[in-house]
């Protein structure tokens, strides 16, 4: 796919989210804000050409991203659009195929990788702490996926064969446990409406199958033993650790924290006094297959993962080995 045909895509993705802000009669400002910004410095860096051009595409890539300062579109996005819809729309981590597509390819210097991975290691963070102390489970929601994403952001800037390896895996990884633990927590609002996490609401004995999806996709998604998310989240670990102690440091310190959000969260919407529902609230049919989908490829991935990681692996080190070529080579010095 030429650069241009990729813009036109990530330019039209960003229409259909505003039409159904508007449709529900939802503010749209801050959304519309950030898409532009996005759209302006994504045009404006095709349109360039050598590190200005990179560092449009840099930019476009962050907003995209949700980094911080851009993060507020997704918080607001959470907030006034359908679940299902946000899900759709963040879930795909876009703006790490951006990168991978339109930055990575065209030789950036290492100024721009670690514009990237520094702005994403920030937001790793404090997107994880912000998760942790979040009273609404949308937003807790949406700062759980900002930490994720932005870690897999920080593999980029590594540029190591084996922390863009594990940034390849946890990014699909993160696709299927976080889009899980979304349309779990979908779920349970279909119940009982907006979810509150400032008081212990006991919903295990009213369902308990939906208890166990979300702490299933929840423990994926911070890399438990065992799921999914485990192997990729070691090599981003090892990468981060050999390219920079402090950079692992960092790594790890979000997704302590990230797992702690998690914990915290089941605890206060399942835990507690029991709750007595007035209609059935067991999983349906369609749920039940949802669950059982999710829950095969979670504990393959965990079990069995050399094919994907060496897949991931086959392309870090192809992406790796173009970036070598691309460089211009240093003149042998004469004695």
């Amino acid at each position: 796919m030429m650069p241009w045909d990729l813009g036109v895509l990530l330019v039209l993705a960003v229409v259909p989210p505003y039409f159904e802000l508007r449709r529900r009669g939802s503010p749209t400002r801050v959304y519309v804000i950030h898409m532009a910004m996005f759209v302006g410095l994504l045009v404006a860096g095709l349109m360039t050409e050598g590190e200005l051009s990179l560092a449009l595409l840099m930019g476009a890539v962050l907003v995209r991203s949700g980094t911080v300062p851009v993060h507020v579109w997704v918080t607001d996005l959470f907030k006034n659009c359908s679940f299902g819809t946000a899900l759709l729309v963040v879930t795909p981590i876009t703006g790490m195929y951006a990168a991978m597509r339109l930055v990575l390819p065209a030789q950036p210097p290492e100024w721009v990788l670690q514009g990237i991975g520094g702005v994403s290691l920030l937001t790793a963070v404090y997107a994880a702490g912000m998760s942790v102390v979040q009273t609404d489970a949308r937003r807790f929601f949406a700062f759980l996926f900002l930490s994720h994403a932005s870690l897999v952001l920080v593999g980029l800037e590594l540029h190591t064969t084996i922390s863009l390896t594990g940034a390849l895996a946890l990014w699909g990884s993160v696709i299927v446990s976080l889009g899980g633990f979304g349309l779990t927590l979908r779920a349970i609002e279909a119940r009982f409406g907006r979810l509150s996490l400032s008081e212990f609401r006991g919903l295990y004995a009213a369902s308990p199958s939906l208890a166990v999806c979300f702490l299933l996709t929840g423990l994926a998604s911070v890399g438990f033993p065992g799921m999914s998310g485990f192997v990729a989240a070691e090599l981003l670990v090892d990468g981060a650790v050999v390219a920079s102690p402090v950079v692992g440091l960092v790594v790890l310190v979000a997704a302590a924290l990230n797992g702690v959000a998690v914990l915290r969260a089941y605890f206060a919407l399942f835990t507690g006094d029991r709750y007595t529902p007035r209609v059935p609230l067991g999983i349906t049919v369609r749920e039940r297959g949802a669950v059982l989908a999710l829950t095969v490829l979670i504990f393959a991935g965990g079990f069995f993962p050399q094919t994907y990681i060496e897949s991931r692996h086959q392309a870090a080190e192809m992406t790796l080995e173009d970036r070598s070529a691309e460089k211009p080579a240093v003149a042998p010095a004469h004695p």
